[in-house]
């Protein structure tokens, strides 16, 4: 939001109907709806770099899922002021059915410091 606001400078310029076509079509290729953002962009930087990590929205996904699990422990915490061993075992087998196929530094050798 403070970045919006240090944003008091107006540009505006006109284009053909084939130019709007062309950066409407270049937004749409890397899926950039807001025109502001994208034309800041261009100007610049004079490129978009799009990246299209799935890893990264799998690992972000993973990490909100634990975060809920975390949050789920502390209400029951709250609610009982106790839980039981076997709640926190399933916690636990979610998380590390959640988490299976992916590598950590602190447990992959691959990632192990000499």
């Amino acid at each position: 939001m403070t970045e919006k606001k240090n944003r008091t400078i107006h540009y505006s310029f006109k284009a053909t109907p084939e130019e709007d076509a062309i950066i409407q079509q270049k937004m749409k290729t890397f899926g950039i709806k807001n025109q502001s953002a994208f034309i800041r962009a261009m100007a610049l930087n004079g490129y978009v770099l799009k990246l299209d990590l799935p890893e990264l929205h799998d690992a972000v996904r993973l990490m909100g899922s634990l975060s809920n699990n975390v949050n789920q422990i502390a209400r029951r915490l709250n609610e009982r002021g106790s839980i039981f061993e076997t709640e926190i075992d399933d916690i636990k087998d979610r998380h590390r059915a959640s988490f299976s196929g992916y590598s950590f530094p602190e447990t992959d050798p691959e990632f192990a410091l000499p």
